[in-house]
């Protein structure tokens, strides 16, 4: 680190002029020309363009100064990170860029602090007196980005997991730019209000789909409502008809026009077609409590909306065609003031396909999840009873020692066939899982039941499994899924550790997090571990650290979505501190109810 101030790096000695930045050699380096510029660009783009300023500078400083950075040959940089960082700062001094300081850095952790009192893209902002609501060094932050990547890395790409954000800045008042450069999981954690650069492609996107969106809102803003014409000129009513109708006829939703009391009094051509008709004619004299399939009950609750709200907007609704079929209708309606008096304009946005669709969906995932519980459930029936079968026979004094290699074989394919079951039918069932179906659950209950299953499924293993036991309740925010959880870890414990008496200790704590109770499950294993870089991974869907033990890599997956939907966490520690080798401990979460006198005592039993 570069705290101690022996080894702390020199700020890079560049000088500044009234009228430009003069480098150590005394160089002058017309840069004030420059700042002015990137001012002059920043307020353009903030008034035009907005949130794309921050991104669009950010990607201009990091590459421009990665064609800088990466022309530099490997001979030409230090060997340390730290002598790195300062050697490729002091390249952007002479240029004039501003007086940069480490302020500290970590390079096990790719971790920097650097600070400087003058950079030129916030100079402009200083120089008129122009200070903004937050940091304006965008560009010099993707400058920063690149050069700590290529002091870490010994390159610069966009992918990289090291980013640089500014966090005070002279342009804000503030005595000097201060900017923290580090993996994206470290800016989360030292600079909680981290956001992410936007992806430009996707932002066009959505502001192009923002801007179809208020197109389409105007378009039927239009096709509601002429009042403004007729109350301006009486004279031209029929003109103004005229040109509402050739509104409404381009539209592709239905737009229809209704006196008070409900009769219809124009509709366009969208809307006999989806009603089925031909003639505005055939609907004279009809009301549009005859139209909707619900009669008076539509009818009146569009009323009631209209008066209570003075507009209705994306009510859905059933209609009846002239055949007598049924069409789905989402009601946007408003009342006008019209000549000769006051009407209801509606716009119908026909629905019945997308219905429909839905409605398909829910049937096909109703089928699918049939098919899987009762797939999964025979196949656990039939695996189950087959172990069961193998287990007996393996203890024949009958079987040749070749019998008993092959019979060994088929019992690990049948276990992986009844885990996979097992697993699946689990994801079936907790994939809908919400919080709020998780209830009050006793926890001790739900952890011997594991341990029950888990030795079922490997008695050649003498598992030696102790549970620390608590007096009192242990209630927790929890469902009856949470005993599967329990069960893949121990059932994990068992098959990863090589010993054949495997010892497994579960230990409970009550504990206090964010000024909340939370019983806290410890599962402790003394197998081969899991190193750091993998503890996150292999709660990853179909991930498997050794590819040697049967598995198919959904347990620890299913385990944490089940914790995750009722409100806990899950996570793995080493079992001794900073050696992964000596065994590992996963941590089991979850919100404590009840009283808060609960606390551990006694000894463990097996």
């Amino acid at each position: 680190m570069a705290d101690n101030p022996s080894d702390a790096p020199k700020q890079v000695p560049v000088s500044r002029t009234k009228d430009g930045l003069t480098d150590s050699s005394g160089k002058r380096a017309l840069i004030l020309d420059i700042a002015g510029g990137l001012y002059g660009l920043k307020k353009t783009l903030m008034a035009d363009i907005g949130f794309f300023e921050k991104d669009f500078m950010y990607r201009a400083g990091r590459e421009g100064a990665k064609d800088l950075l990466m022309s530099q040959t490997a001979h030409e940089m230090p060997d340390s990170a730290e002598h790195a960082v300062v050697r490729l700062l002091q390249d952007y001094a002479d240029r004039g860029f501003g007086d940069f300081r480490v302020t500290s850095i970590d390079p096990d952790r790719h971790v920097a602090h650097l600070s400087c009192p003058n950079t030129v893209e916030a100079h402009a902002f200083t120089v008129n007196n122009d200070l903004q609501r937050q940091p304006v060094c965008s560009y010099t932050a993707g400058m920063l980005t690149c050069v700590c990547q290529v002091a870490f890395f010994g390159e610069c790409a966009e992918e990289m997991d090291l980013k640089a954000v500014e966090i005070e800045c002279i342009a804000e008042g503030k005595k000097e730019c201060k900017f923290v450069i580090a993996p994206i999981g470290e800016l989360r954690r030292l600079v909680p209000s981290y956001e992410l650069p936007r992806d430009l492609a996707l932002e066009r996107d959505l502001r192009l789909n923002e801007e179809i969106l208020m197109k389409n809102l105007e378009l039927q803003n239009l096709n509601l409502s002429l009042e403004r014409q007729v109350r301006k000129r009486t004279e031209e009513l029929r003109k103004s008809e005229e040109n509402y109708r050739s509104l409404a006829e381009i539209s592709v939703d239905a737009v229809l026009v209704a006196e008070i009391d409900g009769r219809i009094a124009y509709i366009n051509s969208a809307g006999l077609r989806m009603l089925g008709y031909e003639d505005p004619e055939d609907l004279k004299g009809m009301t549009l409590a005859s139209v909707f399939a619900k009669k008076v009950s539509d009818w009146e609750r569009l009323k009631w909306s209209l008066e209570k709200e003075g507009h209705v907007t994306g009510q859905e609704m059933e209609l009846t065609k002239k055949d007598g079929g049924r069409v789905f209708g989402e009601v946007s309606a408003r009342f006008v003031d019209m000549i000769p008096g006051r009407r209801i304009e509606a716009l119908i946005m026909d629905v019945t396909a997308r219905k429909s669709m839905e409605a398909e969906i829910q049937s096909i995932k109703g089928e699918a999840g049939f098919v899987t519980s009762l797939l999964s459930h025979d196949v656990i029936n039939y695996t189950f009873s087959a172990m069961h079968f193998m287990e007996n026979l393996e203890k024949s004094p009958h079987l040749t020692e070749n019998d008993r290699k092959n019979l060994s074989v088929a019992m690990r394919d049948v276990k992986g066939a009844f885990e996979l079951a097992s697993s699946i039918r689990d994801l079936s069932r907790v994939k809908d899982l919400e919080e709020s179906e998780c209830k009050a659950e006793e926890l001790q209950p739900l952890i011997e039941e594991a341990i029950t299953e888990a030795k079922r499924m490997h008695p050649e293993k003498n598992a030696q499994i102790t549970l620390s036991k608590v007096s009192g309740p242990m209630t927790v925010k929890g469902h009856p899924m949470v005993a599967r959880v329990f069960a893949y870890l121990i059932t994990n414990a068992l098959k990863f550790d090589p010993s054949p008496e495997p010892q497994i200790e579960i230990a409970i704590e009550r504990v206090m997090e964010n000024g909340r109770p939370y019983w806290r499950t410890r599962v402790s294993d003394h197998g081969h571990g899991i190193p750091d870089e993998e503890k996150e991974r292999v709660f990853e869907k179909f991930h498997r650290l050794d590819t040697s033990v049967p598995g198919n890599g959904l347990g620890l997956y299913v385990a944490r979505f089940i914790t995750n939907a009722c409100g806990g966490r899950i996570w793995i520690e080493n079992l001794v501190p900073n050696d992964h080798t000596k065994g590992t401990s996963v941590m089991v979460q979850l919100e404590c109810l009840g009283g808060s006198e609960n606390h551990l005592r006694g000894p463990p039993s097996r």
